[in-house]
C-alpha cells in the first residue's frame, strides 16, 4: 500500500488516499472515498524523472503517486509493461538511433522530397495563380528598381521578331511574352511565373550580337517551362503555402513575391535544365551557341572588374566602403544607389557553363 493524492476532475481540491492493486484492480481508500477500478481501464503515465505518476480515471479524476518506486514495484508484481515506445525512449541507444533516423528523414524531405512535391504542384496549379504571381512581381519589379526601356524600339522589334520566329525544342509551344527594361541591375534577364522574360537593355548593348541574345531568351524559356520560378517559390515558403493556393487564398504568396524577386537564385540544377533547354533549342533552329558563351564570358569578366574596382575604392583612406565609411560613419545611401544592383541575377556565368556551349557547337 502506497500514499497518493486523489483529484476528482472536478474541482481543484486535492484528497489524501493510499492504494494497492490486487488482482489488477486498483483499490483506493481515503476521507469517503472509496474506488476500485481495473488497471486495464486507467491510463498510466510514462515514468520520467523527478515527476511524480499519474493514473487517469475514466470519470475523469486522477491519481497522483509521488512514491515511483513502490508503484513500479506494484506494477511489476502483475507483469505489467510500459508501452513500446516508452521503452524506446528510456533505451539511450535507441533514443539515438531514432534522433538519427528523424535527422535523416527531415535532411533527404529538404533535399528531396521537397524539391519533387514543389515539381508536382507547379506542373498542376491553375494557370490563374501563376498569372496573378507573376503580374504581381512585375508591378513590383517596375514600381521599384526598372524603368521603361530605352533601347530603339526597331531593335525592340526585331529581337521579338527573331525570337518567336524560333522553334521550341521538341514540339512545344510554351507560352511567354517578352518585355525589355532600363534599370540599375546591369545586365541581366528574368522569368516570371506567368510567362513574362525581362531583357535588360544593358544585357543587349553588352551582347551586341542577335544570336546571343536569342541564347539567353532560349535559357529563359526553359526557366518557365519548367517552372522554375514558381517551384523556387513553393521550396521558399513550405507546405502551408501549397495548401492555401489549392483552398484558392494566393494571399500569402502574393505578399512573399517582392523579398523573393529580390534573391531569386536558381539551383544549379535549374540552371542545368535551362542552359539544356537553350542549347536543345538553338540547336533545332541551326543557330550557334558560341555567340552565347561569349556573352557569359563578357558578363563574368564584367563583374570581375566591378568586384576589383570595388575593392580598391574600399581600401583607399577616407574612401567610403559598404556600410561604413573609413571613419567610422554610415555609408552615403547615394553610393548603393549608384552600384550595378544584384537583383534577380540567375545568370552565374562559370566556367562548366561557357564549356558547356562551347562544347554543344561542335557536337552538331
Amino acid at each position: 500500500m502506497i500514499d497518493a493524492i486523489y483529484l476528482d476532475g472536478q474541482t481543484t481540491r486535492r484528497q489524501p488516499v493510499t492504494m494497492l492493486i490486487h488482482k489488477r484492480i486498483v483499490v483506493m481508500r481515503g476521507n469517503g472515498i472509496r474506488v476500485n477500478e481495473r488497471l486495464s481501464r486507467m491510463g498510466i503515465s510514462e515514468r520520467l524523472e523527478h515527476a511524480p505518476r499519474i493514473l487517469r480515471l475514466p470519470n475523469g479524476g486522477f491519481i497522483e503517486i509521488s512514491d515511483v518506486a513502490g508503484f513500479d514495484k506494484m506494477l511489476a508484481q502483475y507483469g505489467y509493461r510500459e508501452p513500446r515506445v516508452v521503452r524506446w525512449q528510456q533505451n539511450w541507444p535507441l533514443s539515438l538511433l531514432a534522433l538519427i533516423s528523424l535527422l535523416a528523414i527531415l535532411i533527404t524531405g529538404y533535399h528531396w522530397g521537397l524539391p519533387w512535391a514543389a515539381d508536382k504542384v507547379a506542373q498542376h496549379l491553375p494557370a490563374s495563380i501563376e498569372q496573378k504571381i507573376g503580374d504581381a512581381g512585375m508591378k513590383f519589379a517596375d514600381e521599384n528598381f526598372l524603368k521603361p526601356s530605352k533601347l530603339d524600339v526597331v531593335d525592340q522589334v526585331r529581337l521579338r521578331r527573331l525570337f518567336s520566329e524560333l522553334k521550341q525544342p521538341r514540339g512545344q509551344t510554351t507560352a511567354y511574352r517578352l518585355e525589355f527594361r532600363h534599370g540599375h541591375m546591369g545586365p541581366n534577364a528574368f522569368a516570371l511565373p506567368n510567362g513574362v522574360i525581362v531583357m535588360t537593355d544593358e544585357l543587349v548593348m553588352l551582347a551586341q550580337d542577335d544570336q546571343a541574345v536569342l541564347g539567353v531568351l532560349s535559357h529563359e524559356l526553359g526557366h518557365v517551362q519548367r517552372h522554375h520560378s514558381m517551384r523556387r517559390l513553393l521550396q521558399a515558403l513550405g507546405v502551408g503555402v501549397v495548401i492555401n493556393l489549392f483552398v484558392g487564398d494566393v494571399s500569402s504568396v502574393l505578399a512573399a513575391v517582392p523579398t523573393f524577386l529580390l534573391d531569386q537564385k536558381y539551383s544549379r540544377d535549374f540552371e542545368r535544365e535551362a542552359d539544356q533547354y537553350a542549347i536543345d533549342m538553338m540547336q533545332a533552329n541551326g543557330a550557334a551557341l558560341s555567340p552565347m558563351a561569349e556573352l557569359f564570358e563578357k558578363m563574368h569578366a564584367l563583374h570581375d572588374d566591378e568586384v576589383h574596382a570595388k575593392g580598391k575604392a574600399q581600401s583607399k583612406p577616407g574612401k567610403k566602403g559598404r556600410g561604413k565609411d573609413a571613419k567610422g560613419g554610415r555609408r552615403n545611401e547615394k553610393e548603393d544607389d549608384d552600384a550595378p544592383l544584384d537583383y534577380l541575377s540567375s545568370h552565374p556565368s562559370d566556367t562548366e557553363r561557357i564549356a558547356k556551349l562551347r562544347a554543344a557547337d561542335t557536337k552538331k
